[in-house]
């Protein structure tokens, strides 16, 4: 027996690989496909009759720049009428950002009118991908348990085997050392499961918002270390200040709230006869730098 219409286009919306969710002219949620149930984590009874403009579904741009109030894509479409498509992150249900290939479209009735919006949200990389190389890592011992990202061990093999690459070939490279700020008060206030729940949120946020070809793990409790390859200098502390707004505007979900992390940062680019010790330990004394000149801060330390 064949769908009535309707039911038809239903379906196929409910089982396209992407994302989909449609709002009416006020930016009400009246459709949520399972495609954006998966990349966000909300299912549609999480969201549906609830605003696009609530943020419970924060979105940023390439710049890690906050897209809200009338930048909202779905009510920029609305207002003018017209398409947009660009790169930007959210922040799933976990916490941490996602980055996406975004599209929104004006729905129009015969008149012409606009009636709503549909946004369609695409993963720029593949999560299917990353958990099947994750748990190929995690069989030969080379995965954080708490994090889910490299461990000290694997991490520390990467540093060995690109210094090594570096004396041969001397493509520059930097590290990056990353510490959440006052994680100490964190425990205090809630305790050591909110803790682990922040260095979770915040490595997965890093690891989203570094390249494929870039490295990073769980170096210590309070401490992640980025291998940023064909990176130079004067570069890192960009890459490390876009990574900081990302943690910035990440959230940790703890028992209806949301806790929000700053992180500070210390950065030095790979020098002839570095060894793991000497490029690790100058990333660190760039780090206790900008611990110490205040929140949210990223220091250099150069050879």
């Amino acid at each position: 027996m064949s769908l009535p219409q309707s039911e038809l286009y239903h379906l196929i919306l409910e089982n396209l690989p992407v994302g989909v969710y449609v709002v009416d002219r006020e930016g009400k949620i009246l459709f949520w496909n399972a495609g954006v149930e998966r990349i966000t984590g909300y299912l549609r009874q999480d969201v549906l009759g609830h605003r696009c403009q609530d943020r419970f579904l924060e979105h940023t741009d390439a710049e890690n720049n906050p897209l809200e109030g009338s930048s909202i894509p779905l009510l920029e479409t609305m207002r003018e009428g017209r398409p947009v498509v660009t790169r930007a992150s959210l922040r799933n249900k976990g916490g941490h950002f996602l980055a996406v290939r975004l599209r929104t479209v004006p729905l129009r009735d015969e008149r012409g009118s606009i009636q709503g919006a549909v946004e369609i949200l695409e993963e720029l990389a593949s999560s299917s991908r990353m958990d099947r190389r994750q748990n190929k890592l995690a069989a030969f011992g080379c995965i954080d348990g708490l994090t889910g990202l490299l461990n000290h061990g694997r991490l520390k093999s990467h540093l060995r085997e690109q210094l090594a690459l570096y004396a041969e070939h001397p493509v520059p490279f930097c590290v990056l050392s990353f510490a959440i700020d006052d994680l100490g008060k964190l425990r205090e206030r809630y305790g050591q499961a909110a803790v682990d729940s922040a260095l979770r949120v915040v490595g997965q946020t890093l690891e989203n918002g570094l390249r494929p070809t870039d490295f990073i793990g769980h170096w210590q409790e309070n401490e992640f270390i980025a291998i940023l390859l064909e990176c130079i200098e004067s570069d890192v502390a960009t890459v490390g200040q876009r990574l900081q707004k990302m943690v910035q505007h990440a959230g940790i979900s703890w028992w209806g709230d949301m806790l929000r992390v700053t992180v500070s940062a210390g950065a030095t680019a790979a020098h002839d006869h570095d060894s793991v010790e000497s490029i690790v330990g100058r990333a660190e004394q760039a780090l206790k730098k900008s611990s110490e000149a205040g929140i949210g801060q990223i220091a250099l330390v150069g050879s």
